[in-house]
């Protein structure tokens, strides 16, 4: 019986432990209409090792470069992700994951017959899918066949060192490989390996390694890239201020009104007692927009402050009064 007992009790850890594991979901991690994901690009970095409890150190990698935008938005049903050089991905963006369905650039396009699933939902470690794809590229009047090979692997977990002292724990990360051949008269192969590390706190990833390859006509290049968010470098999301100790508010009449917005709305609120006050906005994408009161000692009574959220899409305030803290959810039509 003690054996049976004992079983079964390691047993139960081991599925504490695994379910206590991070995963990429669709509520934390879907593509979002209004979001602008902002990157700078690291120096060369080696992605490092894939396996469980992995320590990917890039706190050395100095950054360069200014603030690279992406920005989302919402076009025939689809997200489409346009990036400050004017290419636009688009996307088919559902419970079940990500179909990726092409890009264009000016006159270029490619599209795929059929989408690619990029991410699916849930995806957690040791979870993988590929698949093949046909399609065409179009310059102008020219049309070119493309076929190619796609994968998609939660390949490690772990902590995550970013440049500027910042530590992520509890991340994933994926490694997709995009092969590809292009008809362009004579055959042009594209490689591409990219590796992606998702945290629980940012809705996208906070860290890319990207190895490309590209062979044509008996030349070969290569390429290696890598990029890290802002938003987990400035990493000011809603639950991370600490509220100030000691000091017991009670409950806090507050109120957003009108919400959904049109164009801006009232951010107002009730202290019953004296208080250190903050009130900010966030994207979804985890990036504080604006600092309505930050850390002001405020008196018993009432406040309101007017905001206008510029893109249409989901939007977070976060309050603190003293040992008090609420986050409400802004719909910008």
């Amino acid at each position: 019986m003690k054996k049976i007992i004992a079983l079964s009790f390691g047993l139960m850890l081991a599925a504490a432990a695994a379910s206590a594991q991070p995963s990429i979901t669709y509520a934390k991690h879907a593509l979002q209409a209004g979001d602008v994901h902002q990157t700078r690009t690291v120096t060369q970095v080696n992605p490092g090792a894939s396996g469980p409890n992995v320590v990917w150190d890039f706190s050395a990698s100095p950054i360069v470069g200014e603030v690279y935008d992406e920005t989302l938005s919402a076009a025939g049903g689809r997200i489409v992700a346009t990036n400050k050089n004017g290419v636009s991905f688009q996307f088919d963006v559902t419970p079940y994951g990500n179909d990726y369905y092409g890009y264009q650039v000016g006159p270029h396009t490619l599209v795929y017959e059929q989408p690619v699933l990029k991410t699916k939902y849930p995806f957690s470690f040791m979870d993988q899918h590929s698949g093949s794809f046909t399609g065409y590229i179009t310059q102008g009047a020219q049309k070119y066949a493309v076929e190619g090979t796609f994968s998609s692997e939660v390949d490690g977990y772990g902590t995550l060192k970013l440049p500027g002292g910042v530590t992520l724990n509890n991340v994933l990360r994926v490694k997709t490989v995009d092969a590809q051949q292009q008809q362009y008269g004579s055959v042009n192969s594209y490689t591409e390996v990219k590796y992606l590390w998702y945290s629980q706190d940012f809705r996208y990833p906070v860290f890319v390694c990207i190895q490309s390859v590209n062979e044509r006509n008996g030349s070969r290049s290569e390429s290696n890239t890598a990029h890290v968010s802002v938003a987990a470098l400035n990493p000011l999301a809603p639950k991370s201020t600490t509220p100030e100790p000691g000091v017991t508010v009670g409950e806090v009449e507050h109120r957003i009104f009108p919400n959904p917005v049109e164009t801006s709305t009232s951010i107002s609120y009730t202290l019953p007692k004296a208080a250190k006050v903050s009130v900010a906005v966030y994207s979804s994408s985890n990036v504080c927009l604006q600092k309505l009161v930050h850390g002001v000692q405020q008196e018993a009574g009432s406040y309101a402050y007017s905001y206008a959220p510029q893109l249409p899409g989901i939007y977070f305030v976060r309050f603190a009064f003293g040992d008090k803290v609420y986050v409400e959810t802004i719909v910008k039509k």
